[in-house]
């Protein structure tokens, strides 16, 4: 009689670890490449168990928290997809909820969340310390994508995914510099609003403390966000007006900004990129809608969302684990803003 394969026979065969391969074929959190690669390889090999170990996978109820509705459509509807995605591919129950800080109570959140007996969290746009403070006193296992603006200290266990923000911001100014001999730079965008915002402001002044190490304050456009409205194009162009010496380069919040401030700086009478280049971020289609299209520094927001779940399951399965912060590199994407002839 023909001896079953094990998984350990099958962990040889693919150079995986049994752990992973055990993850894989009992639903657990494991790349999604990485448990096709496994199931595929259980059916070639005739793992009669692959049956009964998926009817015995874990299902997860995993919640997307979302602190206020997406005005960025254009980055947050792929990466909500992306979490969905991998939830369905895993089998997870997927729920979502939005709230608004000042209608919704926390009491009513907290019944939402453990009334639905949800095992792990997902927050998306949760970027007020007392909110999380608040949220992390459930005791539910969180990843946060993005955080607030500034240094958070908690007693309690959470885990972080974002972007590169401060060393891919720090790399394109220095680029910039050394390719255009450009100096004088101005940041747009809320620096206080999250961390991502306030890690591509400190980027560019990394990027730049070599050949301008006293740049001032006042050679940013750093207003709060709840009293200027960046969309406006209008006020944009005063407030760039208002500036003492006009930028050579302006590094943007993000690609909505940017595409606004082409906007002003074009009515301005400035010609891009000649005169003035724009550098964005996030990579959303937006950028690349009109003409200049926007450099901007690409984030894959596919990846995000899949390493925001296999955190978050990593954290329902090892509480105690330390907190921890995971950085996704960004790509460059050089376009007509900055591509000088």
């Amino acid at each position: 009689m023909k001896k079953a394969v094990t998984i350990k026979e099958i962990a040889e065969e693919l150079g995986l670890s049994r752990n992973t391969v055990s993850k894989a074929l009992n639903g657990q959190y494991v790349p999604k490449k990485t448990r096709e690669l496994v199931l595929r390889k259980a059916r070639q090999m005739n793992y009669k168990s692959l049956d009964s170990e998926a009817s015995r996978s874990q299902k997860h109820r995993i919640l997307l928290l979302s602190g206020k509705p997406f005005h960025n459509m254009e980055f947050f509807v792929p990466l909500v997809q992306s979490i969905e995605n991998h939830c369905y591919d895993l089998h997870y129950d997927f729920f979502e909820f939005t709230y608004n800080s000042k209608t919704t109570s926390f009491d009513s959140i907290s019944k939402y969340i453990l009334g639905l007996h949800i095992d792990g969290i997902i927050a998306i746009e949760c970027f007020d310390p007392n909110f999380v403070i608040e949220l992390l006193s459930l005791n539910v296992p969180t990843c946060f994508i993005d955080f607030p603006g500034y240094k958070f200290d908690s007693a309690k266990k959470y885990d972080l995914i974002c972007s590169s923000d401060q060393k891919s911001v720090c790399e394109s100014v220095r680029e910039l510099h050394e390719k255009h001999k450009v100096r004088r730079f101005c940041f747009v965008g809320d620096h206080r609003h999250c961390l991502s915002f306030h890690e591509r402001y400190m980027g560019m002044l990394r990027g730049i403390v070599k050949f301008n190490p006293t740049h001032p304050k006042e050679e940013d456009i750093l207003d709060d966000d709840s009293s200027f409205d960046y969309g406006n194009i209008s006020a944009l162009e005063k407030r760039i007006m208002s500036l003492k010496v006009f930028p050579e380069v302006f590094v943007c919040c993000n690609d909505f900004v940017a595409r606004n401030v082409a906007t002003a700086v074009t009515k301005l009478g400035r010609k891009i990129p000649d005169e003035v280049m724009i550098l964005g971020f996030d990579d959303v289609p937006k950028a690349v809608e009109e003409s200049p299209t926007i450099s901007t520094l690409a984030v894959n927001k596919d990846f995000i969302g899949e390493q925001a779940i296999g955190l978050l399951v990593s954290r329902i399965e090892s509480k105690s684990s330390p907190t921890r912060t995971l950085f996704v590199n960004c790509e460059f994407k050089e376009r007509e803003s900055t591509r000088r002839k």
